[in-house]
């Protein structure tokens, strides 16, 4: 059984992390107190309003939607396009002929209100980011004490073997390395992350797929429209055997983490110099975990029940 999770989703909604944001508010067991926006599969102002839509789609537009950070630390890379997988709009093309007003974003930064957030309810929250890591890196910034006081952070993001969706690194941490780089050194919270590889091998059958954005439901119907370009791509130009889920598998890790079945404990770091490898997770032998250039220790997720993340996007849909 889930146990209660207070949550706080970081996220740059398209395709996939509108369906983890699905999850979380089917499930009994979250409460969700704020969603920060950041950008990264789409602009920033698509990303917010993705977000409200996904939100007023569940009856959920009394949860907070926080506007944040709308480029990288340093400088935007031209290779961070995303619209392969989730359209030009984040939301595989699929307008929504009744959108829901721009009023309700908060006037409070995104930065300013995970500090805040973080304060009132001191060693409560799941911080989840299933985006580029910006408002992270800035919340640790100007706050120093601001990691100490989550349960944890749960970041989808990084490699572990030396491939990902970019040319050498995973996309979140390719669109804003030096954010993933500060993420990971400075914050003193239990870290769990959920790899690209892991992802990709932990997929699950287009039968099984298929079946499910079936469903005969509003949310069902929604799914399959929203999935439809990005899984279609998948399947013809990646040719994958299995169909990937990202973000929907690291909020399955933190709604239930009883579906891990294997981890590994490493320090990591994140490159920040290399052409092709920017962006890219590096493990370092725990052997020399104590030099100072060699990261910290996070839980590294391998393996997980492919039965319990099933049940979990069937509720989604329900």
């Amino acid at each position: 059984m889930a146990s209660k999770c207070t949550m706080v989703l970081d996220t740059d909604v398209g395709t996939d992390d509108a369906v983890a944001l699905l999850m979380a508010l089917s499930q009994p067991s979250v409460d969700l107190i704020g969603v920060t926006c950041v950008h990264g599969n789409t602009s920033l102002d698509n990303v917010l309003v993705n977000t409200l839509r996904v939100l007023k789609l569940c009856n959920r537009l009394d949860v907070p939607v926080y506007k944040g950070t709308a480029c990288p630390l340093i400088s935007s890379n031209k290779r961070t396009d995303a619209s392969f997988t989730h359209g030009s709009d984040g939301m595989g093309g699929i307008p929504d002929p009744h959108p829901p007003s721009r009023d309700l974003i908060q006037s409070e930064h995104a930065v300013n209100a995970l500090i805040r957030m973080a304060n009132e309810h001191p060693g409560e929250i799941s911080l989840v980011a299933i985006g580029p890591l910006t408002n992270l890196a800035l919340a640790t910034k100007m706050d120093p004490e601001f990691s100490k006081k989550l349960k944890e952070l749960v970041i989808m993001g990084g490699n572990i073997e030396g491939r990902g969706n970019r040319p050498g690194a995973e996309f979140n941490f390719f669109v804003d390395p030096e954010a993933a780089y500060i993420t990971l050194q400075e914050y003193t919270c239990p870290i769990t992350v959920v790899p690209w590889d892991t992802c990709v091998r932990n997929g699950l059958t287009w039968e099984w797929y298929d079946q499910w954005t079936s469903t005969d439901t509003v949310k069902g119907h929604f799914v399959r429209d929203i999935l439809k370009r990005g899984m279609t791509n998948a399947r013809t130009f990646y040719k994958r055997h299995l169909a990937p889920i990202f973000d929907p598998l690291t909020m399955a890790v933190v709604i239930n983490r009883s579906i891990v079945s294997e981890t590994k404990r490493s320090p990591v770091l994140v490159e920040v110099k290399g052409d092709v490898t920017r962006g890219q997770m590096v493990q370092v032998d725990a052997s020399f975990v104590d030099h100072p250039k060699n990261g910290r220790e996070v839980d590294i997720v391998l393996k997980c029940d492919a039965d319990g993340i099933k049940e979990m996007l069937m509720k989604a849909v329900e």
